[in-house]
């Protein structure tokens, strides 16, 4: 049995922080003018899942307003990915948060994180519910967050389409989620520098290690399947990016040989941007050795 190969469009390199946003702005990779284009593009190369994030600075400008604009633009982009045969995975939270959330104390507030978080999720839900085949609410949890938002979050989204609870494997206690989930996701964990000499020997222990934390994750909650909901090689030479997916690729061959169920694996970026320049796809939209590594051909 395989796995199928999935693909993250993140806010920070697709269409890059907003203005009203806490970490903005920041610039994408143009996916803004053409994503009609990359979605077909993706899905030419052999993506089958998208996990897409749907931007709360841009759709929620102010508290409790959507931006009508922004609203039809990301339903067009859910619309288009299902139209071509590839599975959505909706993220609602992937690193930055309005800049309105953020200035009630965001996530560290338990006011404002009770107040405006779930109301968030709901209208998601209602708006986007419909037409994605699943959610991945958070990327990651926030930095120092406790499970508090997640479970908040499985209550609004349970029963309505499945739900991947994603998590830091080196950090967070997978079994403080266990019943509150469909499927456990794993962040798995990459420590090299962006100009590194990754060798034979580092490649092959990163690799053990990726291994060891999807079989113990999938033991601890025992998951029939696990996904692999964030994966980036974070190498700024193409042709090392490679050779790290092909390692994972084979750390996920051989869990899965071993009797662990890996329904998807999302590898980021999708494409690349000026501050990840090697992705599934170049800045140029053409396809890299991490590509040729990871999709089927």
């Amino acid at each position: 049995m395989s796995f199928r190969r999935g693909a993250a469009l993140t806010t920070s390199t697709t269409l890059g922080f907003a203005d009203n946003a806490d970490l903005g702005p920041s610039a994408g990779n143009g996916f803004y003018r053409r994503w009609p284009d990359d979605l077909a593009a993706l899905q030419d190369a052999g993506v089958t899942d998208l996990r897409l994030t749907l931007d709360w600075a841009r759709l929620q400008p102010k508290p409790g307003s959507l931006d009508s604009d922004w609203l039809e633009r990301f339903e067009q982009m859910v619309s288009a990915s299902t139209a071509i045969g590839m599975r959505t995975w909706a993220t609602l939270h992937d690193g930055s948060i309005p800049k309105w959330f953020d200035n009630e104390g965001g996530f560290d507030d338990n006011e404002a994180f009770a107040r405006w978080w779930p109301r968030w999720v709901e209208v998601a839900a209602d708006r986007f519910g419909d037409a994605v085949h699943g959610w991945v609410p958070f990327a990651e949890l926030p930095s120092g967050a406790t499970t508090g938002p997640w479970r908040d979050t499985w209550t609004i989204l349970e029963g309505v389409h499945p739900v991947i609870a994603s998590i830091d494997a080196d950090t967070m206690p997978v079994a403080a989620l266990d019943g509150h989930m469909d499927t456990i996701g794993l962040t798995l964990p990459v420590e090299w520098a962006l100009d590194s000499d990754v060798g034979d020997r580092e490649l092959e222990s990163a690799s053990v290690r990726w291994g060891q934390l999807i079989r113990d994750t999938a033991d601890e909650v025992d998951a029939a399947a696990v996904a692999i909901t964030g994966f980036e090689p974070r190498h700024g030479d193409a042709e090392t990016a490679g050779r790290i997916v092909a390692q994972l690729v084979g750390s996920v061959d051989d869990a899965i040989h071993d009797g662990v169920g890996v329904d998807v694996c999302f590898l980021a970026p999708a494409i690349g941007s000026a501050e990840s320049p090697v992705g599934l796809l170049d800045q140029d939209r053409a396809a890299t050795p991490a590509s040729v590594a990871f999709l089927p051909r």
